[in-house]
């Protein structure tokens, strides 16, 4: 990796908002509507994470219908590294579970 990449890379993850992003992902592939719940953000603020996750190339998108559903990228380079430093981080207030059991989880197809 040379250095604008990693300068990339680090600043991807260097944001409370997107480290949760990338914990979510950790536990299973989501929607933007899923993380719009789970993170208490609009739809818009969402997708700007997004992007700039997937310009690091650290998130991949699958279409299925009209909803984007999106995942970790396991081919990224640094993905043990990623999946590291993530597990050093506690688990999010609000879960996948917790969010299944509130009747909002969205099965996007």
């Amino acid at each position: 990796m040379e250095y604008p990449q990693m300068e990339q890379y680090l600043k991807a993850i260097g944001d409370h908002n997107r480290m949760l992003i990338l914990k979510y992902l950790m536990k299973d592939a989501l929607c933007i509507c899923e993380f719009t719940e789970l993170l208490d953000m609009t739809q818009p603020a969402v997708s700007q994470h997004m992007r700039k996750l997937k310009q690091a190339e650290l998130v991949i998108e699958e279409k299925r219908g009209r909803w984007t559903i999106w995942s970790l990228n396991t081919k990224h380079l640094q993905y043990p590294i990623l999946l590291h430093l993530l597990s050093l981080l506690p688990e999010p207030e609000r879960t996948i579970e917790s969010l299944a059991a509130e009747g909002k989880r969205v099965v996007c197809e």
